[in-house]
């Protein structure tokens, strides 16, 4: 019974957490996807990405993804399209047609901000996902 009420309170506090940190609406998405891309984690940026296809495409072409911000990184980014900051300042959700977008203040390296917008689909199981069929 020790075991039960152990995992059940663990079990809890990480929906806690997750409802906390934005959890799966568009909104946290769109902010969990930028933190990733301004931390460098640009997987765990890819896989917050919607694409079309079989597992095996979809896995294809985030790691054509990954592979390809990676070298582009290395390469060296100009200061205005390093991501440093995303203050959301919109949110509209279609939820019949499983659509949304996501109005950030966007400001990069060079101090500029632009106003930026993230298409969001929610997927089959209900998990909101960046739009990368766009």
């Amino acid at each position: 019974m020790k075991k039960l009420m152990t995992s059940a309170f663990v079990c809890m506090m990480a929906f806690v957490m997750a409802a906390c940190s934005g959890g799966n609406t568009p909104k946290g998405v769109a902010e969990a996807y930028s933190q990733a891309v301004i931390k460098g984690d640009y997987k765990k940026a890819v896989d917050m990405i919607y694409f079309q296809g079989t597992p095996e495409d979809v896995q294809k072409k985030k790691d054509f993804y990954v592979d390809l911000i990676e070298s582009k990184v290395k390469e060296g980014l100009p200061e205005d399209k390093t991501l440093t900051k995303f203050e959301v300042i919109n949110e509209e959700i279609d939820e019949e047609n499983g659509k949304a977008t996501v109005t950030a203040n966007a400001t990069y390296a060079d101090g500029s901000t632009k106003e930026e917008k993230t298409k969001l689909v929610k997927t089959e199981d209900g998990q909101w996902l960046v739009d990368g069929e766009k």
